[in-house]
């Protein structure tokens, strides 16, 4: 078998078997983070799908672009140095679009629990001030002249 066909085989098997596993993992575990960043599990559920499929074009898309090479490919030793390179340089792009993913759905996760604190706290009370109306009859500022201040103590350096 030609060495460059055999190459190209092997970057076939291994980028769509790693392409596979990168995208049902991060269907199983990014389900949590989208319910989480969306607020709404229906929603979360169809954006995580979404996104899997895009993930499956974007990559597999790359995949195939990336894998002619115009290296000339004579023994096993290129082959597998060539396939090595274009193998590093796929997973670099699917942990870049990965922490992209995740940038992206930090914020939306960082906007929805702002909207749902703003819900919580009435807007006339801000927060962490006394909310319950006997709290707040409970509170009486101090009444009277304040009594004097301490001196400031200047501290001489060592000689």
């Amino acid at each position: 078998m030609d060495p460059k066909l055999g190459l190209y085989l092997a970057y076939l098997v291994v980028t769509v078997a790693l392409t596979v596993w990168v995208a049902r993992t991060l269907f199983r575990n990014g389900q949590v983070f989208l319910k989480d960043a969306l607020a709404d599990e229906e929603l979360a559920a169809s954006v995580n799908k979404l996104l899997v499929v895009g993930f499956y074009l974007l990559n597999l898309g790359y995949v195939a672009l990336a894998m002619k090479t115009t290296e000339t490919v004579t023994d096993a030793t290129a082959a597998v140095e060539n396939l090595v390179t274009k193998l590093g340089i796929v997973m670099l792009a699917l942990g870049a679009i990965h922490f992209f993913n995740v940038f992206v759905l930090t914020r939306f996760r960082k906007r929805i629990q702002r909207q749902n604190l703003a819900q919580l706290v009435p807007p006339h009370l801000p927060p962490g001030r006394p909310q319950h109306p006997a709290a707040t009859a409970a509170y009486q500022p101090p009444q009277g002249p304040r009594p004097p201040m301490q001196p400031q103590v200047q501290l001489q350096p060592p000689l």
